[in-house]
């Protein structure tokens, strides 16, 4: 059964959420790295915010039962 398009206010929502969740992890994970971030720290955060808001655009509700599921 496929799942019904998105609208826009979906779509933004989505992207948003992951978007979100993707710069705290990303922040998470560079700051147990490194004690100074750099721009190049701040590269690689806003890198995995745009993937982690990708993958939550496309994959939506089964995208967040697999981020709960692996924390």
């Amino acid at each position: 059964m496929s799942q019904p398009k998105p609208d826009p206010t979906e779509i933004s929502l989505r992207f948003g959420c992951g978007f979100s969740f993707g710069v705290v992890v990303g922040s998470i994970f560079i700051m147990r790295q490194v004690h100074a971030m750099g721009g190049t720290e701040w590269a690689y955060v806003a890198g995995i915010a745009i993937i982690f808001g990708l993958l939550a655009l496309f994959g939506g509700d089964d995208f967040w039962h697999a981020i709960f599921k692996w924390m």
